[in-house]
């Protein structure tokens, strides 16, 4: 049995725990949020098959090219927003950062700007972007908004505590607080990052700084303060780290995310896995042939890849156990994040397999 995904109904119960504080409408929202997240979610953040939820014991059988709708993982992210506010949870703000670079960032084409519907799970499929003249999806009308709301969800605040949540050059003007702070990142190119004071008058005030779980494999974590080196003994997982002091105008904080090669295996436990770097999920590049309606017409669906699929057997295999797979996975030299394979793979290539975001 399959449900229509909506999510539009949760956000409604969402913001009527924040307008009367009915706790039933707050249990619903974590409850559905708890229950996509841990069952329902692709490793990209994305969800559903056909625009309805199903069996999550049977996932591997929607991997489809109908998956990731895109206004569901928008739908997701407003959910995320809300749950963030009232719990501070750095589980929320790590699968927003895996929904926003994974699936809304890879939403839009580039070149000629048209949005995506679905994101296909179905290795060796493709994705189709809407045209001004041929396509007004509910998907395009809630990417118009996803791409102007990147910087939504970098910082929060709660009285004098400042949440860093995303790692994305930035500048913050706090003005109940006179504070403003620079951040500097290449992430997810590379995992340095730096804080700047700009302005701060004196008085006391706390950082918190999100260490997602893909970054916290060990109990200590060390980040520097005008070049001094603090070490913080943690748990694993993802959390943030607190610095309460009267920051002023040119303290810097500096630390570092630690990025790897990681592997996900699909929750219903089948012989599917996806591979990470950081929060960063990779891809092969199998070929453009057959890739008709790529820029949606007003033929046979137009938001729905209609090409020739390439068979299953046929679209590259990766050979091994997980973990010799994820070992055989190294990162290429070059200002473009790349990654080659050089295990077995199936059929036989005639050079490494490039993984790509």
């Amino acid at each position: 049995r399959r449900v229509l995904f909506r999510s539009p109904k949760v956000l409604a119960e969402a913001r009527n725990y924040e307008l009367t504080q009915d706790n039933d409408s707050r249990k619903l929202t974590d409850f559905f949020w708890h229950t996509m997240i841990d069952h329902h979610t692709f490793a990209p953040g994305c969800s559903s098959d056909k625009e309805h939820y199903f069996d999550p014991q049977q996932l591997s059988k929607h991997l489809t090219g109908y998956t990731g709708e895109t206004c569901c993982t928008y739908n997701m992210l407003k959910l995320s927003r809300h749950l963030f506010c009232w719990t501070g949870d750095a589980k929320v703000a790590d699968y927003y950062e895996r929904a926003l670079y994974n699936h809304i960032l890879a939403s839009q084409e580039p070149d000629k700007g048209g949005f995506v519907y679905f994101t296909p799970m179905r290795p060796g499929h493709y994705r189709v972007y809407s045209q001004p003249e041929t396509s007004m999806w509910c998907c395009v009308g809630s990417g118009l908004e996803n791409h102007t709301k990147y910087g939504e969800f970098i910082y929060a605040h709660q009285k004098d505590t400042l949440y860093i949540n995303l790692f994305i050059p930035s500048q913050l003007t706090w003005k109940e607080q006179g504070v403003t702070l620079t951040q500097e990142t290449r992430f997810p190119d590379d995992g340095k990052v730096t804080l700047r004071i700009d302005e701060a008058p004196q008085k006391k005030r706390t950082l918190m700084i999100r260490i997602p779980e893909w970054a916290n494999q060990s109990k200590s974590y060390y980040v520097k303060i005008n070049g001094k080196r603090k070490v913080i003994i943690t748990g694993k997982g993802s959390h943030y780290l607190h610095f309460s002091r009267k920051w002023k105008k040119g303290d810097v904080v500096t630390f570092n995310l630690p990025m790897r090669v990681s592997v996900e295996q699909i929750p219903d436990k089948k012989d599917y896995y996806a591979f990470s770097y950081g929060p960063i999920v990779l891809a092969a590049s199998t070929g453009t042939e057959h890739l008709d309606g790529l820029y949606a017409d007003d033929s046979r669906g137009g938001h729905i890849a209609h090409g020739k699929q390439i068979p299953l057997q046929e679209v590259p295999a990766l050979i091994g156990t997980p973990d010799s797979i994820r070992n055989s996975i190294h990162k290429n030299n070059g200002d473009r994040l790349s990654f080659s394979f050089n295990g077995n793979v199936y059929p036989a290539q005639n050079k490494p397999l490039e993984l790509v975001p």
